[in-house]
């Protein structure tokens, strides 16, 4: 899963992405204005499976998020280099997008005018990659070409949508095409807004757009406590009634938005948390492992996290009758210990 952190300069966009990155102990990189870190996702239930499979180790689920050093507003003026960038940041997953609500060199903020100046480039960036395609399209049809017509019509319908200030992902014809896909439209992408709010700031109502969330993160703060020891953060966290550390807050929000759950596996090696879509059929969550797994599927033995952890241990569970044989159609849901049975 691959995050990228957006926002006009100053909004404190790097100050998020730092807060996130310092939490966790994993790779980071930053090269031609791209950084980038792998974040371990927190989940609280891996240390009990640990010890319940006498696993060496635990593997969490990651995300990776791109911190991106540019100004969607300079398009034409940097033409090259915000290209590039939008390169980078296209095939991202999902988008967090920053905006300020603390002071700035006696600046008062106005998240509001950020998030709408940000929307506005979103919808302005892919009706263009719209209009030039369709253009192509449009010219060879009219020649007699081999086109496809259902990618004009979802194009034109695109096309509809953002002349009316309106993102991609609002219509899920568009959201879920295959033939769409290959656009990587930002618009399209799910959005999550973090609200930068100061020390001494309050938060503000924003008007978001459609299928938006929100969460508020104080940036600078959080930065600061990431560089603490643990337990000295949670005394300055409790003070100031932060109720969630930055990265646990981001990392659930981006699985909200993207609408994503885990199962787990366990063994001796290891006891590992895997990230699936919601809705995801048994069989595809064994591909998540190994492809063979998923060409090979026989079945998979299935207990949810807290049966297995009530009954103590996978043999006690197995002897109760509470690990469930489901087949290839079974939708895997959020929690589910599974082994899998394949044969290649």
């Amino acid at each position: 899963m691959k995050i990228g952190i957006v926002g006009l300069p100053q909004s404190g966009k790097s100050t998020i992405f730092r807060a996130a990155a310092g939490q966790f102990a994993g790779h980071q990189e930053e090269k031609a204005g791209v950084a980038r870190a792998v974040v371990k996702v927190p989940d609280e239930r891996l240390p009990v499976l640990q010890k319940i499979f006498g696993s060496a180790k635990i593997t969490p689920a990651t995300v990776q998020y791109l911190d991106l050093s540019f100004d969607l507003r300079e398009r034409e003026s940097r033409q090259k280099e915000t290209e590039r960038l939008l390169n980078e940041l296209r095939p991202a997953d999902a988008l967090v997008l920053v905006v300020r609500n603390f002071e700035l060199a006696g600046l008062p903020p106005d998240p509001q005018a950020e998030l709408d100046t940000m929307h506005e480039e979103f919808i302005l960036s892919d009706l263009a990659i719209v209009e030039r395609r369709l253009e192509r399209l449009e010219k060879e049809a009219r020649k007699g070409g081999d086109v496809n017509e259902q990618e004009i019509e979802e194009l034109r319908l695109a096309r509809a949508l953002l002349e009316a200030g309106r993102p991609l992902r609002v219509e899920p014809r568009l959201r879920q095409s295959p033939i769409l896909r290959g656009y990587t439209f930002l618009s399209i992408k799910p959005l999550l807004v973090v609200l930068n709010t100061g020390e001494e700031n309050e938060p503000v109502e924003l008007r978001l757009p459609e299928e938006t969330s929100l969460v508020v993160i104080r940036g600078r703060l959080e930065a600061d406590l990431a560089e603490m020891p643990p337990e000295e953060a949670e005394v300055f966290r409790e003070e100031y009634g932060l109720k969630e550390a930055a990265l646990p807050l981001l990392v659930r929000k981006s699985f909200e938005i993207l609408d994503l759950i885990c199962f787990f596996t366990g063994g001796e090696k290891e006891a590992r948390a895997w990230p699936i879509p919601r809705g995801t059929r048994a069989q595809q969550a064994a591909g998540t492992i190994h492809s063979d797994m998923e060409r090979g599927f026989i079945r998979a033995e299935v207990i949810p996290f807290e049966e297995l952890v009530a009954l103590g241990s996978y043999q006690a569970a197995q002897k109760a009758g509470k690990v469930r044989l489901e087949g290839k159609d079974y939708e895997v849901q959020d929690g589910d210990v599974i082994i899998f049975r394949f044969s290649v």
